[in-house]
């Protein structure tokens, strides 16, 4: 059975995730699985109503506790399972073993507002989870626009084989949901022969869809050298409900691990963004 992984910190943008990955359980028709993982940070659910004591006890079993009784009338999946799992070490291996061990399907993590110069640079906490996650890797927070029913799909395509090595996945997500898909050819620059490569290249994604998932696909193409901020544009003007990206792990040890434009989409996007990793 399919699952749904949703790490938790007790914070506001967690309890967001938990919510929206229990309505995606509840269509994936999968089971739920919640994990915490303790450091040695001082921690104070959002949802406490006695700071000072929860402040000094760190009694994180009890508000795994008070979760789930609070949250599981929210899931329907006949025969699924909703259950949580407390881990203690370095937060972002400990998910990942965690999705890998449990064969998720997807994690879905809220993350918090990090479109610092920092994060910019050497990439936040929640891209590093999301460049080291098995699985695909839905971003959300309390700044997005969150529609649960998604109905139309962000796909970018550059030059690049690996932003098309997401699109199986995606077309997999777009039949699931019955979601039209967006696909959006980004080029920095209008010269002819971009123009051409660009158009092959978007076509070649919108044949593969419609043939494997059967839903409609809208092509376009946006020129411009930020190409997050023109997605993200894209994105809003036509109110999509999701927009993807990906995290290429390649075999070569010197390529380089961050990728700006993903780490990019994670800490600014008002939509929720979908991540897939993709290897050579």
């Amino acid at each position: 059975m399919k699952e749904v992984l949703v790490p938790v910190d007790f914070s506001e943008e967690s309890m967001i995730a938990l919510e929206y990955g229990i309505d995606l359980a509840n269509h994936l028709m999968a089971n739920v699985r919640v994990i915490h993982v303790k450091t040695d940070l001082l921690i104070v659910p959002f949802f406490t109503n006695d700071a000072a004591t929860d402040r000094l006890t760190q009694d994180v079993e009890r508000w795994a506790k008070e979760l789930y009784n609070k949250y599981q009338s929210m899931y329907c999946v006949e025969h699924g399972i909703f259950d949580y799992k407390i881990r203690e070490g370095n937060v972002v291996k400990e998910i990942c073993n965690q999705a890998k061990y449990g064969d998720s399907t997807v994690i879905v993590l809220g993350s918090h507002n990090e479109s610092t110069v920092g994060a910019k640079w050497v990439g936040s906490p929640a891209y590093r989870l999301v460049a080291h996650s098995p699985c695909p890797v839905i971003v959300v927070n309390k700044r997005m626009h969150l529609n649960h029913d998604i109905k139309s799909i962000g796909l970018p395509v550059d030059y690049s084989i690996a932003s098309r090595k997401k699109v199986p996945a995606i077309a997999g997500v777009a039949k699931l949901f019955d979601a039209k898909v967006h696909v959006i050819g980004l080029k920095s620059s209008d010269i002819s022969w971009m123009n051409e490569q660009m158009r092959s290249f978007v076509n070649q994604v919108n044949d593969f869809i419609v043939n494997r998932a059967k839903v409609p696909v809208l092509k376009t193409q946006l020129t411009g050298r930020n190409h997050a901020e023109n997605l993200m544009a894209y994105a809003d003007e036509h109110s999509l409900d999701l927009i993807t990206a990906h995290v290429h792990h390649a075999n070569n040890p010197f390529v380089r691990v961050f990728q700006a434009f993903t780490n990019d989409l994670i800490n600014k996007s008002l939509k929720p963004v979908l991540v897939i990793p993709t290897k050579d």
